[in-house]
């Protein structure tokens, strides 16, 4: 963290804008702490039009916590606005109020508060407290393009200027940076947003979804899991963790250059690696640009690493001291999962890096060159990995160059050595890197370095990745590391299911020898059957068999267990003497044929439903103590939309179902699984007819999901609801989904683009499409345990589907594709 001492004090104008001086940067003597009490309040700091007041309020929703603007708590304070104080009092007196308000501000919510500091932030008191508040808690410094900030706040050239000279000053007063992209969405009109439209929710869809994992991670909570729920999901297991996992490399002159296709980077990675391999006084900027980029794009955790014999980073040159130690400083400020420090350099300034990771694992690396005595069999070797551990290393990651294809051979045996030791230690990443180091990179199991098809480089590295991942998967098959496994779906009506389409060709383009059918004759015993046979991989489970197979489980998650219901099922297998692998093993052989000796259960409706909501959610309907949902239908989708609400945070939720009883069964099981889990007595109400007006004791729902099944299943209709006009009352409308895709286009859709355009309420409206595909995804990643190409998987949904219109024509999918058409 960088240290500045102001020759001059800036003063504010008339205007309220203040007058940065320049400031020399003086480098810290110790890393930035970065871990925090729980409840530490998140402050955001940044320039005018940087979107801090956006992103407090997507910060405080995805924290659960209270979130306190500047301008309001200075009103709290003095009675009066601070333009009103400014007017009244001279900016001199102004600035010493303000100065002191907002010291006030954060000393008095130092825990469970979200806020944001404008103005005030750019003067030099507030930026000493803010220097010592960050000793405590977390200050994220929010960048964004200083030409976007022009447009939105019709800026002259010199107040541009003048942010530009003081924006850096929040660098050196935060302990966290994250890079406020632009959404790629469409949205109503900058200038003069309707918040009556749809689009309008579509906002923040993406920097919503950027920010909350940003924030999530910064305060931990989503990482150090004390035990992980089911190896078997990507987004509860780190890669690790798992089996066989790449990183694609991508160097940060490769960005520059424009040599990289971002949006294709969705699939062929389980984490990115940023590389490093230039830097200049801008780099920090560009480099937060790039993390954003990256994260946005490939959906990842990021790890960034730096070459240190590139320009501007080596120990070359001698005319400037070395940036490296800035660099992963830097790299700690942006919350990356990964840091790749180079073991070679001062193990003292290491150790001060590692004690500021926060919760950023180090990747502790040693590159040895041809010519370097150390050898995959000398105890050198073995001994540098203790080294790295005794540093506070989470991973090692040693390398080699290559000479001759026997040294594939030495480091499976090193990597051996090191596995058979005994007591827990830190992952090993072992390999060797060249055109002769490409088998040991195949058979290396955790986060490989290689490159993608999107990358398109003119010049080589010679320590650059050779292969793509589809690549080392491919001959993982080929060498019979693993098995080529068939899946399935079962279940009545599944001729027209669109499963088979998305799964194969997401196995093809991952390199895989799977195959995803429909079983000639379905039924219970062919089931049965196919789930003994050594190559079967997994199946979905559609109805009306899911309680049946539900019954026959030797294990499931708790995610299904709460739920009641499954619609994916998986082999487990054992030893030959028939005793089972754990859980973890399983996940890790999943790719592999064995005798079959139980199921495991899944659900992966609950994915699919809770990713449309958070996507379609608009910030004017996050999820509060007041949320209300509603979930039409009493089936299995209906149990797993409630199980999705509840997990988003809503506690209020209300079935209808033209079979009371049915409704009154699901309502019994969710108040009895919340009563244990949530500390709520009664979550789900029974409404009893469509005529009944809505509760008054509740507000009106702005989450919907109707789980109607399109086909006619016992006593359950076909897909023709509409809501009663009394129970549209949410003023902020809301999201609602329609879970069934047979038709597409069914009444309630038709309906509620009706109510949207008469009333003017936001209402989001999505499809059954949608859930399809996101629930078809998340099972793809359960199954194999590999990062689903969801561009790929969306666009297989798309081109196979057949409604009562025939097919969609190329036009309508891309529009799809790019993120507006799932929403009518």
């Amino acid at each position: 963290m960088l240290d500045y001492k102001p020759s001059i004090p800036p003063t504010v104008r008339p205007s309220g804008l203040p007058v940065v001086q320049s400031v020399p940067l003086i480098m810290p003597r110790e890393s930035a702490p970065r871990t925090f009490a729980p409840d530490a309040s998140l402050v955001l700091v940044g320039i005018r039009g940087c979107g801090k007041r956006s992103l407090g309020f997507v910060a405080a929703t995805a924290l659960k916590r209270r979130f306190i603007t500047e301008d309001h708590y200075f009103r709290e304070v003095t009675g009066v606005t601070r333009q009103d104080y400014l007017k009244s009092y001279g900016s001199q007196e102004f600035q010493r109020r303000d100065i002191e308000v907002l010291k006030m501000m954060l000393d008095n919510h130092r825990t469970g508060c979200v806020m944001e500091c404008g103005l005030g932030s750019l003067t030099r008191p507030v930026q000493d407290h803010l220097r010592r508040y960050a000793r405590s808690n977390p200050v994220v410094h929010l960048l964004r393009d200083f030409d976007r900030i022009q447009q939105l706040l019709g800026l002259e050239d010199q107040a541009v200027r003048l942010f530009r000279e003081g924006d850096p000053m929040h660098r050196m007063c935060s302990n966290f940076e994250f890079y406020n992209l632009e959404d790629r969405t469409r949205a109503a009109d900058d200038g003069s947003p309707d918040r009556r439209s749809a689009d309008y929710s579509f906002k923040l869809q993406e920097v919503k979804e950027d920010f909350t994992r940003f924030v999530q991670f910064i305060t931990g909570l989503d990482v150090n899991y004390s035990s992980y729920d089911s190896p078997f999901v990507l987004l509860e297991t780190p890669p690790e963790l798992r089996s066989f996992t790449h990183a694609i490399f991508v160097r940060s002159s490769d960005l520059i250059a424009d040599s990289v296709s971002l949006a294709e980077l969705e699939s062929g990675g389980d984490a990115i690696e940023l590389c490093v391999d230039r830097w200049s006084p801008d780099m920090a900027t560009i480099t937060s640009k790039q993390v954003s980029d990256l994260r946005r794009n490939a959906r990842v955790p990021v790890v960034l690493s730096v070459d240190t014999s590139s320009t501007g980073i080596g120990s070359s040159e001698t005319t400037t001291p070395r940036p490296y130690f800035d660099i992963l400083e830097h790299g700690l400020r942006l919350g990356v999962e990964y840091l790749v420090v180079d073991l070679s350099e001062d193990r003292s300034r290491l150790a001060r890096i590692i004690r500021g990771r926060g919760n950023t694992k180090i990747i502790g690396q040693q590159v040895f060159k041809s010519f370097s005595p150390i050898t995959w069999d000398s105890e050198g070797c073995v001994a540098l990995y203790h080294e790295a551990e005794k540093l506070g290393c989470q991973l090692v990651r040693l390398l080699r160059v290559a000479t001759k294809r026997e040294d594939n051979t030495a480091v499976i045996e090193f990597s051996n050595k090191i596995r058979s030791l005994p007591d827990e230690h830190p992952p090993l990443i072992a390999y060797n890197v060249g055109a002769l180091g490409r088998t040991s990179q195949v058979f290396n199991s955790i986060l490989t370095g290689v490159t993608h098809p999107a990358i398109t480089r003119s010049a080589e590295n010679e320590y650059d990745p050779q292969i793509t991942s589809r690549d080392a998967v491919r001959a993982l098959f080929q060498s019979y590391m693993l098995d080529p496994l068939k899946f399935y779906i079962s279940g009545e009506n599944v001729a027209y299911s669109l499963s088979p389409a998305m799964h194969n060709a997401a196995y093809q383009h991952c390199g895989m020898g799977h195959t995803y059918t429909i079983p000639d004759s379905p039924s219970l015993a062919v089931l049965d059957r196919l789930g003994r046979d050594p190559h079967f991989g997994g199946s979905s489970v559609v109805q009306p068999w899911r309680v049946q197979v539900y019954q026959k489980l030797a294990s499931k998650s708790r995610h299904a267990e709460a739920i009641g219901a499954i619609n994916t099922i998986m082999p487990l297998r054992g030893h030959a003497d028939g005793t089972m692998f754990p859980l973890q093993e399983q996940a890790s052989r999943r790719n592999q044929a064995g005798r079959v000796l139980g199921w495991y259960g899944e659900n992966t409706d609950w994915v699919g439903i809770m990713t449309c909501i958070t996507r379609h959610l608009s910030p004017r309907n996050a999820i509060s103590a007041k949320t209300t949902g509603l979930v039409i239908g009493a089936g299995g989708m209906a149990r797993a939309a409630i199980y999705a609400m509840l997990r988003l945070g809503c506690r209020k939720i209300f079935i209808y179902n033209r079979t009371k009883s049915r409704a009154e069964e699901v309502a019994r099981h969710f108040n009895s699984w919340a009563s244990s889990q949530v500390g709520s007595a009664e979550v789900v109400c029974v409404l009893n007819s469509l005529q009944q007006d809505w509760p008054a004791d509740a507000t009106p729902p702005s989450l919907v999901a109707s789980c109607v099944p399109a086909d006619p299943d016992r006593d359950e209709p076909p897909a023709n609801f509409e809501m009663p006009i009394q129970w549209l009352g949410s003023p902020t409308g809301g999201v609602i989904l329609e879970l069934a895709y047979k038709p597409l286009d069914t009444p309630l859709l038709q309906q509620m683009r009706r109510v949207r355009s008469e009333t003017g309420r936001p209402w989001v409206l999505s499809d059954g499409l949608e859930n399809v595909t996101e629930q078809g995804i998340a099972q793809f990643e359960l199954m194999t345990g590999r990062k689903a190409p969801r561009r790929l998987m969306t666009y297989e949904v798309l081109r196979n589907y057949v409604g009562d219109s025939g097919r969609f024509d190329e036009k309508t999918i891309q529009a799809r594709l790019d993120g507006v058409g799932s929403v009518i």
